[in-house]
């Protein structure tokens, strides 16, 4: 538990117990297809593999609602056949154990259409007492305890001989109470944070008005877990000292 009744998990979701909640964002599903069009072939792994974890979630949790927090789909610019079966499925799959909330990512423009055949409304954010979340591509403020997607977060660690291992990782500021989840896609290996979140272009523009290095960073790893890995400022430090 991070904050009171605000749990991140190795499953790639945050927890929110009062609301009996799961937060995830950025699965990107139709990845794949979208690929393949662009001359790169990939096997379609995706949907199982998103789909897999929250079974994990809805098995661990039994969450009333599950609020995707943007970028559920790959192609921003239409919808490809392959996104109409993986989004009309995964509803099909989850809707009878749990309430599906999906909230606008800019990867999404045309996701209503998709979710109207199972009358469901798209929402630009959600907002409780407590908690406001959204996917973090628009500047929507910070309040309360907020929750944004879009920065996929990684933590890139560099071994003595030049090998790379990126870790998905959740970052969190106690202080202003905000909270990013990592991607859930299966090919959105992450955007190192030790470069992204201390540079003056983040990808998420409200992230401008905090102080990035106050954020600490949780790993998920496959041995260990959710790994604590300190605050975002230590580790740039200690890395620009091993440069």
């Amino acid at each position: 538990m991070v904050d009171k009744n605000v749990y991140f998990t190795d499953l790639y979701c945050i927890y929110l117990s009062d609301l009996q909640a799961a937060v995830i964002s950025d699965l990107h599903l139709g990845f794949e297809e979208e690929m393949n069009m662009n001359g790169l072939f990939l096997p379609k792994l995706q949907r199982d593999h998103v789909e897999g974890i929250v079974q994990n979630i809805i098995d661990r949790y039994s969450p009333e609602k599950i609020i995707i927090n943007g970028d559920f789909k790959q192609e921003f610019r239409r919808n490809l056949s392959q996104e109409w079966d993986d989004v009309i499925h995964f509803i099909d799959r989850f809707s009878a154990e749990t309430e599906l909330i999906f909230v606008r990512g800019n990867h999404d423009n045309y996701l209503q259409t998709i979710l109207s055949r199972r009358n469901i409304l798209q929402m630009d954010f959600y907002e409780d007492e407590n908690y406001f979340i959204y996917h973090g591509d628009k500047d929507r403020g910070l309040k309360k305890t907020t929750i944004l997607g879009h920065e996929h977060p990684s933590l890139v660690l560099r071994d003595r001989v030049g090998g790379i291992y990126k870790i998905p990782a959740f970052v969190y500021n106690r202080e202003s109470r905000i909270a990013i989840t990592p991607a859930m896609s299966l090919f959105s290996s992450g955007t190192d944070i030790t470069q992204s979140l201390l540079s003056e272009e983040h990808f998420t523009p409200v992230l401008k008005k905090v102080n990035t290095r106050d954020f600490r960073v949780f790993g998920i790893t496959d041995d260990f877990g959710l790994v604590d890995f300190g605050f975002l400022s230590d580790l740039h430090d200690r890395a620009q000292n091993h440069h």
